[in-house]
């Protein structure tokens, strides 16, 4: 039986009365489908010399496994303690890696270990740290097109190849989606053509891209033939085309076994139009004969060399497991990663679109699901028989299962694996796009129907737009190294330190403000290379507080990750901006003096450079700065249950709380512990010390503690009105003190010495001498 005209699928279909049309308006939507498949290969060129080599997810492995086989070898056999530079993907199926070899096999690839150095320091998955998103070391270095640069070129340009097929095959599904409607068949081509991400991945060396034309290949196979009447026999030679595209799927990556299931639901639902239940006895041997002889040797391998027939074990015995069972939040979190990544999510999952973006394409994900909903409920809440009368409506089911498919697979696999990407969800590229704009259809339809074909290339248009933000600013600015600076900004402190007698620290610029835990604090290093340098030294910035305790660190190889030492010319100033994240470990009994402490690490011994500084004497560490961190939470005098005191020093600090042991025993004359609470009335003019004294019955000292009122966490000129300090003082007491009653007496003074005391008033305490009389202690 010929198959009606208005539903035909094929894409040269003629247009009827073509010739009172005109050439234009016959062929228009076939232009209008080649410029999306020229710009979206122009788009794909730009993102394979505008993305550093190995600059995207897996990359490196991806081009290593394929590196690997162009040399002659035999596929590699995987575990945990020796995986090769292919890492996990070595358990992958080898049909992308066999076919990039061949291409690359002339190539010399010599040079892959020095192109291919890691950044140890890289930031993978985290798009919101701000720093160390190159993966390689020396992504900022310009490379010629020859070698392992080449040859992966050559991969990313195949990869392009394949998707630039794959967008042609979903514009033919999307004309078997909507039959009579070559307007909507050019916008989903457009939309998917113009994802971000996609554009991305598709300028990948990455077998993503050959699962993908598999998978698009199957779907238009089976579109082509559900959009015609189901009376209609198919060739058994057809039936061996799709066994062929299974065998190659399954042979490119696991998820093209899906499409076997499938098949195999579209070939019963095919039975059920025909009612014809002997369907599938007489196509299966068709279909699974190519696939065992395409891709069953390689699951054999797989289960004489690992025992499991799909590799999946071994894979993740590589990667990695989740030790624990997310938690419906950790998915939920995981979710919105794979949300990002499917829009667009570059690097190693560490530079992101602009927020709103997202926030933008999740609420037009919204509106086109319910279009859809509304679209389709209504025709087949009658009844089966639907599918029986329409095509179209058997070609977006066929989507839909596939894309339900992949998504229950994805959010399987989030439950045990280390992550979840948006890319898993290219093999159904197509039916996405075609739900997108159904659904957005539905809408403009109804509500802006003059400007409905217009509408629907807004979505390609603003994904298009986010393309051009990242190709022209976005992915150079995360890749380009620092300019020299020929001066510095009068912000700018000099410092003039030497690091090895290589480096110098010219100066520093920082804000010294005031900061919480989760605060960045930002410090600009301008550092000088005194001679070449051959070796890549890392640099540290850290947050010092009292004893040492590491309140914030950035380590990193300068640039934050992009700028390597060997990469600099000696003599120019080179501007390294950081910003430090202070940690919430400290203590909120006071605020905290924190020093920024810098240096550089030698890569052989993993120790610090030596420091000097022009004059040549050394110096132990380089203290470049000091900012100010207040703990999070303020500090509560209530859960001390403290002794209100009212006791005001020279106008500048108070006592507003105290409390010790009114009895000593005998078991506790070793200390006794007094404990102090200190506010500012204002900022001190100087640097104050505390003093308690305990005084016998005799008026003779016999015990006294001094220290500063926050115990040196926080010199008293750094204070400002409202700041509290509770400080403890523990007097050590003779072994053979007298039992009887003890003075204790508070006060601050200015000077080394401790002759210089602050003026004191009270109306609470007895004051005398320049101190306060807090009480007695009763020695028993």
């Amino acid at each position: 039986m010929r198959v009606a005209s208005s539903v035909e699928p094929i894409l040269d279909r003629k247009i009827p009365a073509a010739r009172e049309q005109g050439w234009l308006a016959a062929h228009g939507d076939h232009l209008g489908v080649g410029l999306v498949l020229l710009l979206f290969l122009l788009f794909g060129v730009w993102y394979s010399l505008v993305v550093p080599p190995f600059e995207t997810p897996d990359e490196i492995h991806h081009y290593a496994f394929a590196r690997h086989l162009s040399m002659g070898n035999p596929l590699p056999v995987q575990s945990r303690e020796s995986s090769g530079p292919w890492a996990h993907e070595g358990t992958q199926a080898p049909l992308y890696y066999m076919l990039l070899g061949r291409l690359i096999a002339g190539v010399d690839q010599s040079d892959f270990p020095e192109i291919g150095r890691l950044n140890p320091h890289a930031n993978m998955g985290d798009p919101l740290y701000p720093g160390n998103k190159n993966r390689m070391l020396y992504s900022a270095q310009a490379k010629p097109l020859v070698g392992t640069n080449l040859a992966m070129h050559i991969g990313r340009w195949f990869s392009l190849a394949l998707a630039t097929l794959t967008l042609f095959f979903v514009y033919g599904i999307a004309r078997c989606a909507f039959p009579g409607a070559p307007h909507l068949a050019l916008a989903t081509v457009a939309t998917a053509a113009a994802i971000p991400q996609f554009q991305f991945i598709s300028a990948t060396v990455s077998n993503d891209n050959l699962v993908v034309l598999c998978s698009t290949l199957v779907l238009y196979w089976w579109a082509r033939h559900l959009i015609q009447d189901p009376r209609q026999e198919i060739p058994w030679w057809r039936w061996l085309l799709l066994g062929v595209l299974l065998g190659l799927a399954a042979l490119s990556k696991l998820q093209g076994l899906g499409l076997t299931l499938l098949s195999g639901l579209a070939v019963l639902g095919l039975a059920w139009l025909r009612r014809d239940w002997r369907l599938p006895l007489r196509v299966t041997p068709w279909l699974i004969g190519p696939l065992v002889l395409i891709a069953g040797w390689w699951y054999w391998r797989n289960y004489t060399l690992y025992g499991e027939w799909l590799g999946v074990n071994q894979l993740l015995t590589i990667e990695g497991l989740r030790v624990e069972p997310r938690s419906l939040s950790g998915i939920w979190g995981e979710l919105r990663g794979v949300r990002y990544s499917f829009w667009g999510l570059f690097g190693w999952f560490s530079v992101l679109l602009p927020r709103p973006a997202y926030m933008l394409l999740d609420g037009i994900t919204l509106l086109a699901t319910l279009g859809v909903l509304a679209t389709l409920i209504p025709v087949v809440i009658p009844g089966l028989e639907a599918f029986r009368r329409r095509g179209d409506l058997r070609v977006q089911l066929l989507l839909l299962v596939w894309a339900v498919m992949l998504g229950g697979l994805l959010f399987y696999w989030l439950t045990f694996a280390t992550s979840g990407q948006g890319r898993l969800l290219f093999p159904a590229i197509s039916a996405v796009a075609v739900f997108l704009i159904m659904g957005l259809d539905a809408w403009l339809r109804r509500f802006l129907p003059r400007w409905r074909r217009l509408g629907l290339f807004a979505l390609p248009g603003f994904l298009a737009l986010l393309s051009i933000y990242s190709l022209t600013f976005l992915l150079p600015a995360t890749y380009r190294p620092p300019s020299p600076v020929q001066t510095l900004p009068k912000t700018a402190q000099p410092q003039h330190l030497i690091f090895g007698d290589r480096i110098e620290l010219v100066a520093v610029d920082y804000a010294p403000g005031r900061y919480r835990p989760g605060d960045q604090v930002a410090i600009t290093l301008y550092l000088r290379a005194l001679e070449p340098l051959e070796q890549d030294y890392p640099l540290f910035v850290q947050l010092l507080g009292q004893e040492d305790l590491v309140v914030g660190n950035v380590t990193t190889h300068p640039g934050w990750g992009r700028f390597p030492t060997s990469l600099w010319e000696p003599g120019q100033i080179y501007p390294d901006r950081y910003q430090v994240t202070v940690w919430d470990n400290i203590s909120n009994r006071s605020p905290l003096l924190a020093t920024l402490y810098v240096g550089f690490i030698d890569p052989e011994t993993r120790l610090p450079l030596s420091i000097h500084d022009r004059q040549n004497v050394p110096l132990n560490r380089a203290y470049v700065g000091e900012v100010t961190v207040v703990a999070t939470q303020p500090l509560d005098p209530s859960v001390f249950y403290l002794r209100p005191s009212d006791a005001e020093f020279a106008g500048e600090l108070r006592l507003i709380g105290y409390e010790y042991p009114v009895v000593m025993q005998a078991a506790d004359r070793g200390r006794l512990n007094v404990t102090l609470l200190w506010e500012a009335r204002s900022t001190p003019s100087k640097e104050y010390t505390a003093f308690v004294h305990l005084i016998g019955p005799d008026g003779v000292q016999v015990s006294g503690y001094d220290q500063p009122p926050a115990e040196g966490r926080f010199p008293t000129p750094y204070w400002q009105p409202g700041d509290r300090s509770l400080s403890r003082f523990p007097l050590s007491l003779p072994p053979d003190i007298a039992p009887g009653p003890y003075e204790l007496w508070v006060g601050l003074y200015s000077d080394p010495a401790g002759l210089e005391r602050l003026p004191v008033t009270s109306q609470r305490h007895q004051v005398q001498e320049r101190r306060v009389h807090l009480g007695t202690v009763n020695v028993r």
